[in-house]
């Protein structure tokens, strides 16, 4: 049997290994005082109280022994919903929504998205992928060990693809995992007028798509005055004759039955959902639909987020993530997405824990390989400034993280990026 590669000891452990992730059913955290973990291969070989792994465990010369000093350990976080493939800025829309301005009224004049696609377009392809590295680069700094990202911001078919190929730049030697959505209907695209001719070119890339391994998942804005739940149906049919995962922004602003067509079509997962009903939430649970939560878009769009009574009501697995993106929530932090969580939505901060770890694992399909402190899982995992992981809902709005790991290879310290990875973000 060979040996270790690292041995982190005197931790707090907080596994989220032996719990229920359906709102409703999760209780208290089970914690492991003065735990170890053994990482070889990048996986976790074992967990444990640091005197019995030590005593269990054959060092080799090159293991590396890390002694936490009591910090609390938690799985890496995983960010499910994130639009990180952009250029360009749009803090002038903070200033139109306090002047009354709504989201949709502002796509409709040719801002929100419609901005971010011009801006988009107006830079070269490396520009756009060295923006979008440095981005996933500062998540990382937060805890962040798998991250989405999205297309969108190309709106025609043309543009879409170039920004799966820029994504596929990017994938290339990332510190961390990068999950790919095809999010082509993401918005109309300004000048086009055949609606059922841009739906068709849209529904033919998606077996190229698959083909050329560009993308893992698709995803749809399905929103009155935006797509409707029969463009959707028709698109993520599509996506799924393709063989690629579905998923879908859901009844964001207005009840559009989003939520219920995610349950109808065993979606992945369902995203914002801040308009969804109550049935709608219910028939999620049924199926096992995971509802994603966004609270930071909702909190930048001085909406009410999604209450944590009402997805207990339903018995339905939530999620969070930041929805990181230039118009409506411009932060990294998963930390932030849990504190506001707890305290705009009413979750406990084990529920926060939970749908920013396991939660979000399963909106990505990927609940058996991270998402756990636990045997055979990725070695993805972050250490706390404090031995109560509470810190990360405590301190909103500061960096709670001491140092974060993925695949066993360290990728920030105190809040700042490894040199490896600052080499990624100009490769």
């Amino acid at each position: 049997m060979s040996a270790p590669d690292l041995i982190v000891f005197h931790a707090r452990l907080v596994p989220c290994s032996e719990v229920e992730i359906a709102m409703g059913r999760l209780g208290e955290l089970s914690e492991i005082d003065d735990g170890a973990i053994v990482v070889e291969g990048g996986r976790i070989e074992r967990i444990g109280k640091t005197e019995e792994v030590l005593a269990q465990t054959t060092l080799g010369p090159d293991t590396v022994l890390l002694d936490a000093q009591g910090r609390a350990l938690v799985p890496g976080f995983i960010d499910p919903h994130t639009h990180a493939l952009y250029h360009g800025r749009r803090i002038p829309e903070m200033q139109l929504r306090q002047q009354g301005k709504g989201y949709l009224e502002i796509l409709d004049a040719g801002g929100g998205i419609q901005e971010t696609v011009r801006q988009t377009a107006a830079v070269d392809d490396d520009t756009l992928a060295r923006e979008t590295r440095r981005r996933i680069a500062e998540a990382v700094t937060y805890g962040t060990t798998t991250v989405e990202v999205k297309t969108g911001y190309g709106l025609t078919p043309e543009r879409e693809m170039r920004l799966l190929r820029v994504l596929a730049q990017v994938r290339r030697r990332a510190p961390v995992e990068i999950y790919r959505t095809f999010l082509g209907l993401h918005a109309w695209p300004q000048g086009e007028a055949d609606r059922e001719a841009h739906l068709l070119a849209m529904d033919g890339l998606l077996a190229d798509v698959k083909k050329r391994d560009l993308a893992d998942a698709v995803d749809v804005f399905c929103e009155q005055g935006v797509f409707s739940p029969e463009d959707t149906r028709r698109h993520l049919d599509a996506a799924r004759a393709a063989g690629l995962a579905v998923r879908l922004h859901a009844d964001e602003l207005r009840p559009s039955d989003g939520a219920e067509l995610a349950a109808e079509i065993g979606a992945l997962c369902a995203d914002h959902l801040l308009a969804a009903t109550d049935e709608g939430l219910g028939a999620m649970a049924a199926k096992g639909v995971v509802a994603v939560n966004l609270p930071g878009t909702a909190f930048f769009l001085h909406e009410q987020a999604l209450s944590a009574a009402r997805q207990r009501e339903a018995g339905v697995v939530a999620a969070l993530a930041t929805d990181h993106n230039p118009g409506s929530s411009p932060t990294f932090s998963m930390p932030m997405a849990m504190a506001l969580a707890m305290h705009r939505a009413g979750f406990t901060p084990a529920e926060a824990l939970v749908a920013a770890t396991r939660g979000s694992a399963l909106a990505l399909g990927l609940q058996g390989s991270r998402g756990q402190i636990a045997p055979g899982f990725r070695a993805d995992f972050v250490l706390l400034d404090d031995p109560d992981y509470r810190i990360l809902m405590y301190s909103f709005g500061m960096n709670p993280v001491h140092a974060a790991y993925a695949a066993g290879r360290l990728v920030a310290s105190a809040g700042r990026m490894t040199e490896e990875v600052k080499a990624w973000i100009d490769s």
